[in-house]
C-alpha cells in the first residue's frame, strides 16, 4: 500500500511538474495534444493539460514587433534574408534601395509550423515585392518618389504576399532607409533631382506670383465696382430730388404762374449774375446797341 502511495505521490507531482502551465500577458501558448494542434486559445494565467509527451507547449511573443532588412547595410552589401542590392526600374535603370519590414504574428499555429524558417521567407518575399513595385515605376519617380509613399507601396504588395504563403504573420510597415541610383551615375542623377527641385521651387514661385496678381484683380475689381454703384446711388438720389423738386415746383406754378415764374427768374439771375465779369442794365423796351459792349479787364 505504501508502495501504490508512494508512486501516486510520484505521478501526481510528474503531473503537477509538466501538466499544469502559466501563460504570460505578452505570451500566446498553441498547445499540440498527441500532435495534434488544439484550437481553444488560451488566456493568461495558469492552466492544466495533459503531462509533457502528451502535450507539447509552444510559446509565441504575440506582441514583439520583429524585423527583416533587404538591401545593403554594410560595405559589403549585406543584409539579413537578402543578397539583392540593385533593382530595375520600369525604364530599365538600376537603383540601390534598402528598407527594414517590421512584422508581428498575426497566427501562431502557421507561424510554428507552416514554415522552418518564417524570418528568411519574409525576406525574400519582401524582395520580390521590391522588385514588383519598382518595375512599376520610373526612375525618375523612385528617386523622387516620397520614402513614405514608397514603403506603403511595399507593405501592401508585402501584405498580399505573405498572405498567400499563410506564415501566420502581419506586416506592419516598411520603413524604406535609403534610395539611391548606383555610384557610377549617381552625380547625374543629383543633378536631376536638383534640376526638379528647382523646377518645383520656380513652379511654386509663379503660382505665388499668380496667386497674388488675381488677388489683386479680384480686389481692384471690386472696388471698381463699388465705386460705380456708389457713384450710381449718388446719381440716383439726385434725380429723384430733382425730380421731386420739379414736382413742388409744377405745383406751385399750377397755383401762381406769373408768381412762380418771376420767382424762377430771380433765382437764376442771382445765380448767374456773380459768374459774369461785366454787366449792362437797360430798360425795358430801350434799344439795344452791341456797340457799347467791351471786354472788361481780368
Amino acid at each position: 500500500m505504501k508502495r501504490w502511495l508512494w508512486l501516486s505521490l510520484a505521478a501526481a507531482a510528474a503531473y503537477l511538474a509538466t501538466g499544469l502551465y502559466f501563460v504570460q500577458p505578452d505570451e500566446q501558448v498553441v498547445v499540440r495534444r498527441f500532435g495534434r494542434i488544439l484550437a481553444e486559445p488560451r488566456e493568461p494565467g495558469p492552466h492544466f493539460g495533459l503531462p509533457w509527451g502528451l502535450d507539447r507547449i509552444d510559446r509565441v511573443k504575440s506582441r514583439e514587433v520583429k524585423q527583416v532588412t533587404i538591401g545593403p547595410v554594410s560595405p559589403a552589401g549585406e543584409a539579413v534574408g537578402a543578397s539583392v542590392a540593385q533593382w530595375l526600374t520600369g525604364d530599365r535603370n538600376l537603383v540601390r534601395v534598402r528598407a527594414t519590414v517590421h512584422f508581428t504574428i498575426a497566427d501562431p499555429a502557421q507561424y510554428l509550423f507552416q514554415s522552418a524558417a518564417v524570418e528568411p521567407l519574409v525576406a525574400n518575399a519582401a524582395q520580390a515585392a521590391m522588385s514588383a513595385v519598382l518595375a512599376e515605376q520610373p526612375v525618375d519617380r523612385v528617386l523622387t518618389l516620397g520614402k513614405r509613399e514608397l514603403g506603403v507601396l511595399l507593405g501592401e504588395k508585402l501584405q498580399q504576399m505573405v498572405a498567400r504563403y499563410e506564415i501566420g504573420v502581419s506586416i506592419r510597415s516598411v520603413d524604406v532607409g535609403n534610395v539611391a541610383p548606383p555610384p557610377e551615375v549617381a552625380e547625374a542623377f543629383d543633378n536631376v533631382i536638383n534640376a526638379l527641385r528647382e523646377r518645383d521651387r520656380e513652379i511654386n514661385l509663379a503660382r505665388g506670383y499668380a496667386d497674388r496678381t488675381l488677388a489683386q484683380a479680384q480686389a481692384d475689381k471690386q472696388r471698381l465696382v463699388d465705386e460705380g454703384q456708389a457713384e450710381h446711388d449718388r446719381r440716383l438720389r439726385a434725380a429723384q430730388g430733382d425730380a421731386e423738386r420739379f414736382d413742388k415746383l409744377l405745383a406751385e406754378y399750377q397755383r401762381s404762374p406769373d408768381l412762380t415764374a418771376r420767382r424762377l427768374y430771380l433765382e437764376t439771375m442771382a445765380d448767374l449774375l456773380p459768374k459774369l465779369r461785366a454787366k449792362l442794365i437797360m430798360d425795358t423796351g430801350a434799344p439795344l446797341d452791341l456797340s457799347i459792349i467791351r471786354e472788361a479787364p481780368p
